[in-house]
């Protein structure tokens, strides 16, 4: 019973601070919403700054669980699959969960500076982890030799800013749609060479 009143409690504050924002939330806002009595929620966590961190961390949690290692070395292993097969993963982590996308994309950003070191020091987690992933590829001869932690950068903002679109502001892109968009424009851009006679410029209107 406690754990699924705990449970409770995580499904209200992910409402509330997505709906409110986390300077707004209050604790009664978590307590109607369960519909127990307001001594019952310092059972479970101190304050609201406890339920607001436990509920990021147990959202990154599934995100870097969403993400597996990717074995190079490995001839039954198709790297471009193993790729897609990740982002997919993460993306549909923010589509079942658009409570908790808001918060981590908007929400979480600015509680205060402790709590923006936390969400840094996450961000460059994932970023040594593509960093990695582009430093292995490069030697392989699967990507073209070049700067990996700009690169890293670069994609880290083009993820974010697609699940942005996608949760934030109600775009309704199937999510294989998203990640095979992406991975196209990674792979082959978006520019054609210039005398290309398959190219076709079409002006601005």
């Amino acid at each position: 019973m406690a754990r699924d009143r705990r449970q409770q409690f995580l499904e209200a504050g992910a409402a509330v601070f997505a709906e409110k924002g986390y300077h707004d939330a209050r604790v009664d806002d978590f307590v109607a919403r369960v519909g127990v009595a307001r001594g019952t929620f310092y059972l479970y966590f101190d304050d609201k700054r406890a339920l607001f961190e436990a509920l990021v961390a147990r959202f990154m949690l599934r995100l870097t669980d969403a993400i597996e290692p990717i074995e190079l070395s490995d001839p039954g292993v198709d790297p471009i699959a193993a790729l897609r097969a990740n982002l997919l993963r993460v993306v549909v982590a923010f589509v079942e969960t658009p409570a908790m996308a808001k918060i981590l994309l908007s929400t979480a950003v600015g509680v205060d500076p402790d709590f923006d070191r936390r969400l840094l020091s996450f961000y460059e987690e994932i970023t040594a982890l593509i960093v990695r992933s582009l430093s292995q590829a490069e030697a392989a001869g699967l990507v073209r030799p070049g700067h990996a932690q700009i690169r890293s950068f670069c994609l880290v903002g083009l993820l974010k800013e697609t699940l942005y679109q996608l949760v934030l502001r109600g775009a309704t892109f199937p999510p294989e749609a998203l990640v095979d968009t992406m991975l196209d424009l990674v792979s082959r851009g978006i520019f054609v060479r210039p005398g290309d006679a398959s190219a076709t410029i079409v002006a601005a209107p």
